[in-house]
């Protein structure tokens, strides 16, 4: 009878994985191990510009209606007109390729995964995370620099600013430990804010 080999957790460390020290950070307060591919960085920058998407949307609606009444206003075409037009189609423009527009940006932040796919590790510590993969080191964060915490079904990714972020998929962490972290992640925030 063949032997089983034993199924692991999704995110936990399987023998395949390389090993990640966690000790050298301090006391880790959640740790996270987990395969980061296209996939999940497709989903981690999903979570960026939340909300701006919205007031982009709003603006491009304002100016062309900015738009129809200077047209109606002003027979003749000005240059104000031609302005008024190009915003206005910036805008359209924007909020149809947002997905697009997202990921370019998303591949000049730490977010950006090394071809084919990478192990990542990420340990979040009292007053610090931490993210590496097999090379090495990819960044160290001091929380009180944390400036957003989005958390959906998927991930909590963590923005530091000057396109420093942290991912951690739901699937790294159990249930209890996934919510937790958001938590942990938005009081940390929200006392940055009141230093702030």
């Amino acid at each position: 009878m063949a032997k089983k080999t034993p199924k692991t957790a999704a995110g936990h460390k399987s023998p395949s994985q390389p090993h990640f020290d966690d000790k050298k950070y301090g006391k880790a307060l959640f740790s996270a191990t987990f395969d980061y591919n296209e996939l999940s960085f497709a989903r981690a920058s999903e979570t960026l510009g939340h909300g701006i998407r919205n007031v982009v949307t709003a603006a491009a609606f304002v100016a062309l209606l900015a738009l129809v009444v200077v047209l109606l206003v002003d027979e003749k075409p000005t240059v104000l007109v031609f302005v008024v037009f190009a915003v206005s189609l910036a805008l359209v423009f924007a909020t149809t390729r947002w997905d697009y527009l997202q990921m370019r940006y998303a591949r000049r932040t730490t977010l950006a995964p090394t071809p084919p796919s990478e192990v990542r590790h990420v340990v979040v510590c009292e007053d610090s995370a931490h993210m590496e993969n097999e090379a090495g080191p990819i960044g160290d964060f001091d929380l009180a620099d944390l400036r957003t915490v989005r958390q959906n079904g998927d991930c909590v990714v963590a923005g530091f600013g000057e396109g420093r972020y942290i991912y951690v998929p739901r699937a790294a962490l159990s249930e209890n430990r996934f919510r937790e972290l958001g938590r942990f992640l938005k009081t940390r925030l929200a006392a940055a804010g009141a230093r702030g």
